[in-house]
This record gives structure tokens, C-alpha cells and sequence, in this order.
């Protein structure tokens, strides 16, 4: 279908053992077990250490960009790989009609089932969202390509400077950054009567909701859930691989149980705006999704709130962008990158997804001039200097820590 949409394979769960045996037939299984400590310095799959954002990480080329100058392909297929509901359908169909290209998405539910699929070459895209703490192990598997960023100049154009060589990707080697979001507390402050912004420690609201039972969520995430429960207790090591402060963690979430009976999911952008849920555990994306697409009719999303902690007390992460190294098309590759970064494309993309690009050109006072987010909604939007030395990122873990993380998990899950 020349210039038009179409979506690819159903998305399908994928279990971690069946995500292991396809690293293994990948010939990455062994880079992703990479436990080993060089100078005391942590490292991940392939060996790569691991990037924080005051250890920042120049990750190794695995071939050679391809050279300058060269033409676009043209005709066939261009493939994406993405979650659902994560990119402007109007934005892929116009990228075809310019390059005279049919496009196909196909969707993936969760970064594990990604990784997998690729691997084990289930799926064939030209390009793929990736979450920064995957990229050593796309790395080390071979699974990407890297760049050459004389294709991509809205890079430098457009995008925050602390993103333009950012602490997971020095020099921007394979990725380009796609949006940004923080990790807090969604509410309706028509059903809530706290003020939870104003609260001493807001995260202590999910522990005082028994009379929101019924209408409280967290979010179905090994580290987003467990999290919650060290921001909580004022813990701020989001990244760590310490099997006491985890299990701490596992105690403090199951305590949630009795007190508000937590749904479990991601359901948040579409069930606080009709109020099916009153208090999540959520994304500053989701809530600005649900207010731009999500609202019934009669609602107009002014009790909608949403609060993130201060810089260093509440996790905020960037999603991204790569080339996959198999892709036939690898110079359209490119200029699908530079075409989310031009500001007119990430601009509609922002307004059907809801999640912020780091345009330089968008800001939070733009935005309340525009009338596009209401002043209840201006806590969704950050800056460039919200992501820079001292924020917390979930960032890559040791092979031992991921499966530490998940196991502890499973364990609150199978309480629920």
C-alpha cells in the first residue's frame, strides 16, 4: 500500500526463557551475561560498562557508518518497529508519500519482546524505538547499525544540548532521541482530596489511599513498580543491585495490597480521564495523552494533575530511535531519523502521542500561550536541564541485577 500505513504482526507476549533462547540462537546470549567488574567499573552486556549519567558511555562501533552523499532508496517497503500507539500515523503515512515508499508498523508490547524478536529475526524493520537501557545489548548483539550524522542534521538544529551526546550514547553513535518523559503521580483532583504536590513525601500517597481502594494504580513494570516503593522510603538509587534494598522494596509494594488493592497496569492515560482510576503511578506522557486524546465527552480535563519529583528524586528517561544493521535501506534510515527530529513533524507527533519531544523550539510557555496544554497540565512539560548530571535514569543493569529486578517482581505479582 504506496504511501499508507499498514500494521504488521500482532503484538505477542514473549517469555524471558523464550527471549533467552533467541539471544542465544542471535549469538548474543554470552554478551548479555557480561558480569564482569574492570577497575571497579560495573560492565554490561558485550562488556560494556555501564552508563550513567555521571559515567557517561562512548558505546564501541560494531562496522562503519555508511559514507556520505549517498541516495535515497526508493520503491518497496519501509519498515517500523514500535510500540502501539506510539507514533502519529499522519507523520509515517507523509514520510512514505515523500519517498515514494509503502510503510509498514509493526508493534511490540514490551523491550524484552523487541529485543527478542529481532534477534531472533521474527521481525525485519529498517528502524526500531529502543529504550536507552537496551542499547548495549543491541550493541553487543549486532542488532543496530551506527550512524552517520551527516544525514541527521536536525541533531544539532534542534534538539536540548544534553541530548545531542547523551550519557547512554556518547557522540551519538547509533541513536537519536525520540521523546522525553518523567516518572510521578497522575490524579484527579476532583476525586482525590489531598494535595498530593504539596504533600512532605507525595510518594506516601499510594500508602495513605484505603479510601481510594478500587481506584489506585501502579504501573506493570519491574522497575517503574519497585521503584515506587525506594522513592518512597527516600532511596534514590534506582539502578541498584543490592538483593536487601530490592527485597525492601518488595515488602513496602505487596504492604499496598490490604491498604488500596492496586490495579496492576497501563491502562492510566485512558482511565483517569474517565475517572475509572482516581491515583496512578504514571508517566507525565500518559496524562498529557489522555488530556489531548483520551477525554469522554463532557470532561475537559481541568482536574486532571500530574507531579514529578525535584531533579535527583524522581526517575525521567528518553526514549529513542536506531537503524537496524540488516536494513536494505539504510540512507532512508537515516532520513526517517532527521525527519522525527524536524520540529513540524515532532510537533504533530507530540499532539497525537502526547509524549514531549526535546525540541529546543518547545517549551511550556509556548504551549500556555497556544492554549495546546491547560496551566493544570504545565508539570508534564521539562527542559533540558531537567536531564542533565544529577537526574536518575533507569539505566542498564548487570545480567544478575535485571534478573534480581525481575524475579523480585514476579514475586509481588503472584501476591496480587
Amino acid at each position: 500500500m504506496r504511501a499508507g500505513v499498514c500494521e504488521g504482526s500482532e503484538v505477542t507476549r514473549v517469555s524471558r526463557r523464550q527471549a533467552l533462547k533467541s539471544l542465544a540462537a542471535a549469538g548474543i546470549a554470552a554478551a548479555a551475561q557480561g558480569l564482569a567488574r574492570a577497575d571497579s567499573q560495573p560492565l554490561g552486556p558485550g562488556g560494556i560498562p555501564l552508563a550513567r549519567p555521571d559515567r557517561p558511555v562512548a558505546l564501541p562501533l560494531n562496522a562503519a557508518p555508511i559514507p556520505s552523499g549517498l541516495p535515497p532508496e526508493r520503491g518497496g517497503t519501509f519498515k517500523l518497529f514500535n510500540y502501539p500507539d506510539y507514533i502519529s500515523k499522519a507523520m509515517v503515512e507523509e514520510f512514505g508519500r515523500q519517498h515514494d515508499v509503502s510503510m509498514e508498523l509493526s508493534i511490540f508490547s514490551n523491550m524484552d519482546e523487541a529485543v527478542t524478536r529481532m534477534a531472533s529475526r521474527l521481525v525485519r524493520p529498517d528502524v526500531t524505538n529502543i529504550s536507552h537501557e537496551r542499547l548495549a545489548q543491541a550493541v553487543a548483539g549486532k542488532l543496530i547499525r551506527p550512524l552517520n550524522l551527516d544525514y541527521i542534521p536536525n541533531l544539532k538544529t534542534h534538539i536540548w544540548q544534553s541530548l545531542q551526546s547523551p550519557f547512554y550514547d556518547v557522540g551519538s553513535r547509533y541513536t537519536i532521541p525520540y521523546v522525553v518523559y518523567a516518572t510521578g503521580i497522575g490524579w484527579r483532583s476532583d476525586k482525590i482530596s489531598e494535595d498530593i504536590a504539596r504533600m512532605d513525601n507525595p510518594w506516601s500517597i499510594f500508602w495513605r489511599s484505603q479510601r481510594y481502594k478500587g481506584y489506585v494504580g501502579i504501573l506493570d513494570d519491574d522497575r517503574q513498580a519497585l521503584s515506587l516503593a525506594m522513592l518512597y522510603r527516600g532511596f534514590y538509587d534506582i539502578n541498584t543491585e543490592d538483593p536487601a534494598v530490592i527485597e525492601r522494596a518488595l515488602v513496602d509494594l505487596s504492604a499496598l495490597i490490604p491498604i488500596c488493592n492496586p490495579k496492576v497496569n497501563t491502562t492510566q492515560a485512558s482511565t483517569l480521564p474517565t475517572g475509572e482510576s482516581w491515583l496512578h503511578e504514571a508517566d507525565s506522557g500518559d496524562i498529557l495523552g489522555s488530556y489531548f486524546t483520551e477525554r469522554p465527552a463532557g470532561y475537559d480535563g481541568s482536574s486532571l494533575r500530574f507531579w514529578a519529583a525535584p531533579k535527583g528524586k524522581g526517575p525521567v528517561n528518553s526514549d529513542c530511535w536506531a537503524i537496524l544493521a540488516a536494513t536494505e535501506k539504510p540512507v532512508l534510515a537515516h532520513l526517517w531519523l532527521n525527519y522525527l527530529l524536524e520540529p513540524r513533524f515532532a510537533y504533530r507527533n507530540f499532539l497525537d502521542i502526547g509524549y514531549q519531544p526535546p525540541q529546543v523550539s518547545l517549551t511550556v510557555d509556548s504551549l500556555l500561550e497556544k492554549k495546546v496544554i491547560p496551566e493544570n497540565l504545565r508539570t508534564t512539560i521539562f527542559t533540558d536541564e531537567t536531564f542533565g548530571i544529577g537526574s536518575i535514569h533507569f539505566s542498564t543493569l548487570t545480567s544478575r541485577g535485571n534478573a534480581l529486578w525481575q524475579k523480585t517482581y514476579a514475586r509481588f505479582m503472584a501476591g496480587t
